[in-house]
C-alpha cells in the first residue's frame, strides 16, 4: 500500500534528472541527515509550490547518511542508518500535520466565497415619453 509524507520545499538539498536529496527536519532526532528518494515520488502538493509530499510502500526501506561539517570533510559520509516507513512517519510527523492543516485551510478558504449573484427583476415597461426637445436633438 503506497503512503505520503509531506515536508517543505525547503527540505529539498538537491535534485538531479532522476532523484531528490531531502533533508531531515531540522526537529527530527536525525537532524543533519538526508537521503534520497526517487524524483518520481516527489509531488508538489500545495501552499504555492512549497508544500511537497514524498510517497513510498510499506517495504521501503529509507537509506539516511550524515555529512561532515568541516573544511576537508564537507562530502565525506560519517555516518549511515535506514529508517523503516513507520520511523520516517514518526520523525516527519509535525511537519506532515501543519502542512496538512495548512491545506485544508486553504481548501476551505477556496470554497468559501462572499459573492451572491442574484438575477435582476424583471421590469415591464407601459408608456413611454419622449420630450420634445430630444425628439429635436436627434432630428439635427
Amino acid at each position: 500500500m503506497w503512503k505520503k509524507i509531506f515536508f517543505n520545499s525547503l527540505n529539498i538539498e538537491a535534485e538531479t534528472e532522476k532523484s531528490v536529496l531531502i533533508k531531515m527536519p531540522n526537529k527530527s532526532k536525525y537532524s543533519g541527515y538526508k537521503f534520497w528518494h526517487p524524483k518520481k515520488l516527489v509531488r508538489v502538493e500545495g501552499g504555492k509550490g512549497y508544500h511537497l509530499s514524498f510517497s513510498f510502500t510499506d517495504d521501503f526501506k529509507f537509506k539516511l547518511f550524515k555529512n561532515g561539517k568541516g573544511k576537508y570533510n564537507k562530502k565525506e559520509i560519517i555516518d549511515e542508518m535506514e529508517l523503516s516507513p513507520e520511523e520516517m512517519f514518526e520523525e516527519f510527523e509535525q511537519v506532515d500535520e501543519s502542512i496538512s492543516l495548512a491545506e485544508k485551510r486553504h481548501k476551505a478558504k477556496e470554497k468559501e466565497s462572499y459573492l451572491i449573484i442574484e438575477e435582476p427583476e424583471k421590469k415591464e415597461i407601459k408608456n413611454i415619453e419622449i420630450r420634445e426637445e430630444l425628439k429635436n436633438e436627434q432630428k439635427k
